[in-house]
């Protein structure tokens, strides 16, 4: 295991019901709230009104900014960003699915600066990002168990124009609050609750396979979330209103990036890097994304560990004697019971921009190697091939 640190400055209320709590530590944030919201779901269900209503109960002033996209835009967010200046908000409120809490946060930071929110993120004209020195506090209301924002310190942003999907992380970035509800998840639908699903997945299965291979605690509780998830997504895909599987997938949700599953295991997160390209580029789900690609780097990978493949299949499956392939096979089959083993023709993708994607990758996470990091490090071509393996 490797030496690590770990602060987790985020106050968690996790229960049914518990959003009706919102107002009371709203209150402990500031008198004037921005609360942050998507395209209308958490209307027509009726969340926002219920926070809303216990703002009022508390004393809160509130303005609302909505339109929140998927993918969310650099542009919305400092949109967003100008109007928390002229309201003189003292603290946002993210109420949504990821897209939402990672938009909440950038604007979090964009409130304190002058400059455009993409500075902070890839520089400007090429050059280094601005730090974030300071930020609004923040509240998460997840509405969609899949991302993690309700417990990291960071935001994916879209910058539309280039095509190019990044990460803002910082620690002042973290969420004062989070108020995981998972009764506000019954409402999503199937195939969002499968692309979520898979998202929680990769956020512990990345590292496994590609950090340090004597994490074996890290590894246990990596596994149980991943098993958690394959038992109880296809409940709730059947049966939405199941609390029971709702409860247990917002958690397995909120644990896979806080930081204890890969904290002292280190590794890299190529998957992911590889589907901002995708998404950055066509603007599909991430989830959607992130399943399209597990199973290609997967075998990628495995070619150098397969050991962690082998183990990996063995105690997701509970069967002996698996290869690597095998153990990739069993999960494509996981896959495809959820209606998500896909290649980018299912996704109406063509070839057309495979280059360009390999190339927006290794020029933003590539470094001075031109290649990303993995136990089998990944390059320009190797990207196309991997693009191509699951056209």
């Amino acid at each position: 295991m490797l030496n690590f640190e770990l602060h987790i400055p985020t106050y968690i209320i996790f229960g049914a019901g518990e959003i009706q709590r919102a107002g009371g530590f709203a209150s402990r944030l500031g008198k004037k709230a921005l609360i942050v919201i998507g395209q209308g779901s958490v209307k027509k269900y009726g969340y926002y009104d219920k926070v809303c209503q216990s703002l009022k109960e508390n004393g809160l002033e509130y303005v609302t900014f909505e339109g929140i996209e998927p993918n969310p835009r650099s542009t919305t967010v400092d949109k967003a960003g100008e109007m928390a200046k002229a309201e003189n908000v003292d603290f946002l409120i993210g109420l949504g699915g990821g897209s939402v809490m990672d938009a909440t946060k950038a604007i979090a930071a964009k409130a304190k600066s002058e400059h455009p929110i993409w500075d902070h993120i890839l520089g400007k004209d090429g050059g280094r990002p601005l730090p974030v020195k300071d930020a609004l506090p923040t509240m998460m209301i997840p509405t969609v168990a899949a991302t993690s924002s309700e417990t990291d310190a960071g935001g994916v942003i879209t910058n539309w124009e280039t095509h190019e999907k990044c990460p803002l992380i910082n620690m002042l970035l973290f969420p004062k609050y989070s108020i995981i509800d998972p009764e506000l998840t019954v409402t999503v639908d199937p195939e969002t609750t499968a692309d979520g699903g898979v998202d929680i997945i990769s956020h512990v299965l990345e590292s496994y396979i590609s950090g340090d291979h004597h994490a074996t605690i890290q590894d246990r509780m990596s596994e149980g979330i991943i098993r958690t998830v394959m038992e109880y997504v296809p409940k709730a895909m059947e049966k939405p209103d199941d609390i029971t599987a709702r409860k247990n997938i917002s958690w397995c949700s909120s644990l896979a990036l806080s930081g204890f599953m890969n904290s002292g295991r280190g590794g890299s997160m190529p998957i992911h890097l590889l589907e901002h390209a995708v998404s950055g580029h066509y603007d599909i789900p991430h989830g959607r994304g992130l399943a399209l690609l597990i199973p290609p780097v997967m075998r990628y990978t495995g070619k150098v560990v397969p050991e962690r493949l082998e183990t990996l299949g063995k105690n997701l499956f509970f069967k002996e004697n698996l290869s690597a392939e095998d153990s990739v096979k069993l999960f494509e089959n996981w896959l495809d019971s959820i209606g998500r083993k896909l290649t980018f023709t299912k996704l109406e993708i063509d070839d057309s921009k495979f280059e360009t994607m390999a190339e927006d990758v290794i020029r933003n996470y590539g470094g001075k190697e031109q290649e990303i990091k993995n136990p089998r490090p990944i390059t320009k071509k190797d990207i196309i091939d991997i693009f191509r393996s699951v056209l």
